[in-house]
Order: C-alpha cells, then sequence, then structure tokens
C-alpha cells in the first residue's frame, strides 16, 4: 500500500484545530468591535453613531456585524455590562471582616479611582447614553453599579463596630458621597496624567478615609494594594 505520509486520525484533530482558531478568531473580531464601538460611542455618542459606522471602522461588511450583534442598543449594553463586571473584580478583592476596615476601605477606594481613571471612555458612555438601553435592561446594570456603594458602607459599618468611626456618622449618606467622589474621578484622573494614576488614586483614597476616622483610630498608610 502506498505511503501517502498522512497519519491515522489527523484528519479529525485538524478539523478540531481548525474550529479553536476559528473561535480564536471570533472572540478577536468580537473584541475589536468592542474597542472600535466604545471609541465611536465615547466621540460622536451613541445617537450620532450608526451600525455602519462600526462596519466602517472595523473593516466587516454590515451584514457581517450582525453575525456578532443583534443592534446598537445590544452593543451599548454589552460595553457597559463589560464595564461593571470588570469592576466586580475590585469588589471581590476586598477583605472583609479585617482588623482594619478602615484600611481595606482605603485600598478598595484606590483600587476604585484606579479603574475609573483607566475606563474614561466608557464611563463616559454610561453617564450620557445609559438611558438608550431598553428599560427591561437597565435594571441589571442598576444592581451591579449598587454594589460600589453597599460595599463603602458594609466596610464603614465594620469600622463603626470597631469605634474606628463615630457612631452617630450616617453610614448610607457618607457611602454614597465617597462613591460619588470616586466615581466622578474618571472625569479629570488620567493614566497618562501629570501624576503617575497608582499614586494619584493612592492620595485620593488617603483623603476620603482620613476624614472618617476618629483622632485615636486613624488607618495606617502606605500599605500595598
Amino acid at each position: 500500500m502506498q505511503n501517502t505520509g498522512v497519519q491515522l486520525g489527523a484528519g479529525p484533530k485538524r478539523a478540531t484545530q481548525r474550529k479553536q482558531v476559528g473561535r480564536q478568531d471570533s472572540q478577536e473580531r468580537w473584541q475589536q468591535i468592542l474597542e472600535v464601538s466604545t471609541d465611536l460611542f465615547r466621540r460622536k455618542g451613541f445617537i450620532g453613531t450608526s451600525m455602519q459606522d462600526v462596519s466602517d471602522a472595523v473593516g466587516l461588511l454590515k451584514g457581517s456585524l450582525y453575525y456578532y450583534i443583534r443592534s446598537k442598543e445590544d452593543l451599548l449594553f454589552e460595553i457597559l455590562k463589560g464595564l461593571h463586571t470588570d469592576g466586580e473584580e475590585i469588589v471581590a478583592s476586598v477583605q472583609f471582616g479585617s482588623d482594619d476596615p478602615i484600611e481595606q476601605l482605603r485600598l478598595y477606594l484606590k483600587r476604585c479611582a484606579v479603574f475609573s481613571g483607566a475606563n474614561h471612555a466608557r464611563l463616559v458612555i454610561f453617564q450620557r447614553d445609559f438611558e438608550n438601553i431598553p428599560e427591561d435592561r437597565r435594571k441589571e446594570i442598576i444592581s451591579d453599579r449598587e454594589m460600589y456603594a453597599q460595599t463603602v458602607q458594609r466596610l464603614m459599618k465594620e469600622a463603626q463596630a470597631k469605634k474606628m468611626v463615630s457612631a452617630d456618622m450616617d453610614l448610607s449618606l457618607a457611602s454614597k458621597l465617597i462613591s460619588s467622589a470616586i466615581t466622578s474621578t474618571h472625569e479629570w484622573l488620567r493614566p497618562q496624567g501629570r501624576r503617575p494614576l497608582e499614586d494619584a488614586a493612592a492620595e485620593i483614597a488617603t483623603l476620603l478615609t482620613d476624614g472618617l476616622t476618629l483622632p485615636d483610630a486613624k488607618p495606617r498608610r502606605g500599605a500595598k494594594a
């Protein structure tokens, strides 16, 4: 029998490899669509951007774009849902029940400020274009957004129990104020700013937490994130 040089079983294996490459290419293209759409929505706004704009910028036929996404509203939802999904990692890093909840709060706020500065485009889109997401899908993102203030309030409650902050402090009011302050940093904090982003974020977090503590319960500074 003539030896063709083809190994037994190579066909199915190569087919599997082709499928894996295809999935990888598809995922890379999807990531490109998200990045391009984020830039377009930031610069032109959701209303001012068309699906044709997206397909032209990505280098796809408009019909091919619909293989990845059904509508412009779905694209906006995926961008903003991704923003809050990424933020969940910051919340997951918090050590609740520690000996020093104020220090945990400081580290948490630092990470949030870094995240805010590094995600200027998506946060601009969130503030300006969130209302363009269908109402039934907004609730999913709103519930994710609330976790940030809830994390601040939970840490402050722990600090209050340890008599590190005043027992008379309105924790709901304070947590909303702090969360709003951190969220707004995307408007002026940038990775390419005058100061390194990590340094600026650390000082912001310290300024916000130092004003909370009682004189004999100041948080430790300089701990690494």
